[in-house]
Parts: C-alpha cells; structure tokens; sequence
C-alpha cells in the first residue's frame, strides 16, 4: 500500500513537472514568433531555461500561498485579495532577479564594455521582460488562483459530505438498541450487586458520550484524548464481556500527535462485534505505533458465522476522512489470523 501511494505520487510530480516543461515551450514559442518572428533564434535556449524556471517557481510560491484556502472563514476576500497581490509582486520579483542575474552572466560572456551594461538592461532588455512578465504573471495568478479556490471549495464540500455521513454513523451507534440495552442491563445488574462499580459504570458511559457528542464535528483530536475515550469505551465493554476480551496498549506517551475522532473506538468496537470471543480463547486487540505517524489497530481474525448487522461504510469513510484532513489513507491487512488497521496520525510540526 505505501509503495503504491509512493509510485502514484511520484507520478504526479513528474506528470507536474512535464505540464510545467510543455507549458515552458508553447509560451516561448508564442514569444517568440511575436518578438522575433521566428521560432529559433539565438535567445531561444536562455528564454526556455528562464521559463521553466520562473514556471515552476510559479507553482511552488502559489501551492505555499494559497493552500491554507477556506472559502468559509471570515474576511476570506479581503484575505484572499492581499494574498493575490502578495503572490503576484513576488513572484514578479524573483522573476526579475534570475532575469538580471542572466542577463548580467552572458553580457560578462560576452565581453561588452560595461559601460553599455545599464543602458542595455533597463532601456532593452529589462523593460520588454517586466512587459511581457508582468501580463503573463498576473493572467497566470488569476487563473492559478481560480483553479485553487475552485479545488478549495470541492475539498470542502467533500469534507462536509463525508462528516454527514460521520456524524450520521456515529448517532445510530449512539441510539443503537443493542448498545443501548447491553449498557442498561449491565448497570442495573451492578446497581444490585455493587453500588460503586455502577457508580463507576455511570461515569464511564456518561464520558464516552460526552467526548462523542463533544468531538464528532471536529476534523482531528488529541491522541491522548482519543486513547482515553477508547479506554473508557472498553471499560464499558469489559464489564459485560469479561474475560472473553482483552485490550493491548503498546505504548504510554502519545506526544502531541492527532487523530481522526472516534477513529479507534470504532476498529475496537468493530472487531468485538465481528469476531467470537470466549473465556478459554479470548479475542485479543492490541494497539500500538508503527513509526511516529501510524497508529495500527489488529485483532485475533476468528469471524462469527452470522455477522452482526453492518453498514460495512465505517471504514470507507474513515479512509476518506484520513484522505480529505490528512492527504493519507488507512491501510488494511488481512492474515489467517489477524485483521490489521493503520490509521494515519498527524505530528505536530506538520500542523499548519
């Protein structure tokens, strides 16, 4: 699966780059049957090199300005205008000191007397680049802009789309009979037999709904804050499954990574629901880190003959969540023995 998302994204970087490269070559060719009325000419190979150049600075300088878009956000046009013009003069400016810095290598190439240098660059040369530069980099800015917002808003719409479906999932779980019964009659067994564990009980139940109903708008959550949820979660399942099911945590620091919200209660809640679990073979789940920024979640594989009711979406959707926040995708594995789940994590320095 890495390899895979590798090769793709290696391939989108050189398709990128190609794009930019055929992009070079029409507009030097369109300059330069307008200034020169020819395709070759002796400046040919300089004017293909500084467009290339310029070009994939372009796309560089633009990605950095204009990937943190939200179309949503407060003053968005204001900000978006200054942005606009901040990334045109700049782009305009680096433009002009590689045109410089060229034109003042082959003029020393060429041996003219210097006192020629100044006329030549600011009557000649500088002015017709800063014309035909300046035109092309603000209709480029324009487009460049339109075609990222336009990406922006997609991303956003998506996003809201998939935490629909989210926020519904997680509210039929939240009113599911079966959950909701189990938890009930486990209580009122305990209110009989030991007054502070369903005190405890209480506690716990009251917790795990609260981070639900606290947490399942936002796009990512503490680690810690998700650990602790899956905790109390299996808390609750524990007290009614007993020693049929055991929970393995690997690990003891969560350091400031991030996590997809109730991202890891539903592979727990996931695995005991589709797998047999008894007091002789207890269904083990195990958490733990694979690198600093992959969180795998793997359970004994041994499947109920007739599987619980499922809208088999959970894991769709938390791959396109992990896609749409995280620009990653979760991994799945499947062994004779084993189901796995690696679900992507973000560090803190790579926080915007």
């Amino acid at each position: 699966m890495a390899n895979f998302q590798l090769n793709k994204q290696t391939k989108k970087q050189v398709i990128k780059h190609l794009a930019i490269l055929a992009g070079a070559v029409v507009i030097c060719i369109i300059f330069s049957l307008v200034l020169f009325q020819q395709i070759l000419h002796p400046g040919i190979w300089n004017m293909l090199l500084l467009t290339v150049i310029q070009l994939e600075l372009f796309m560089y300088l633009g990605t950095r300005f204009f990937r943190s878009i939200k179309p949503d956000s407060p003053g968005i046009i204001k900000k978006t205008i200054i942005r606009l013009i901040l990334f045109y003069f700049t782009v305009l400016l680096i433009a002009t000191v590689l045109f410089v810095a060229l034109f003042t290598w082959h003029f020393w190439r060429a041996g003219a007397p210097f006192s020629e240098f100044i006329p030549n660059l600011l009557h000649t040369e500088l002015q017709s680049f800063l014309t035909s530069a300046g035109v092309g980099f603000a209709l480029g800015a324009l487009f460049f802009f339109y075609t990222q917002w336009s990406d922006a808003v997609k991303h956003m719409q998506k996003l809201k789309e998939e935490k629909l479906i989210f926020q519904y999932e997680t509210l039929k779980t939240q009113v599911n009979p079966h959950f909701l019964f189990n938890s009930l009659n486990t209580l009122s067994s305990l209110v009989n037999s030991d007054p502070a564990l369903s005190d405890k009980f209480i506690h716990k139940l009251s917790a795990v709904y609260r981070y639900v109903l606290e947490n399942q708008e936002k796009d990512l959550v503490p680690l810690s804050a998700e650990m602790k949820f899956v905790k109390d979660f299996f808390y609750l399942q524990k007290i009614r499954d007993g020693e049929k099911i055991e929970l393995k945590i690997d690990f003891d620091e969560t350091g400031s990574a991030k996590i997809i919200p109730v991202s890891l209660q539903m592979l727990v809640e996931n695995a005991i629901k589709h797998n047999v679990a008894t007091r002789k073979e207890p269904l083990l789940i195990t958490i733990h880190f694979e690198g600093m920024d992959k969180l795998v979640v793997r359970n004994d594989l041994r499947q109920r003959m007739q599987l619980a009711a499922s809208s088999k979406i959970g894991l769709k959707n938390l791959n396109e969540r992990c896609k749409l926040i995280l620009k990653r995708e979760v991994e799945i594995q499947e062994t004779a023995d084993e189901f796995i789940v690696k679900v992507p994590l973000k560090l803190n320095e790579q926080s915007k």
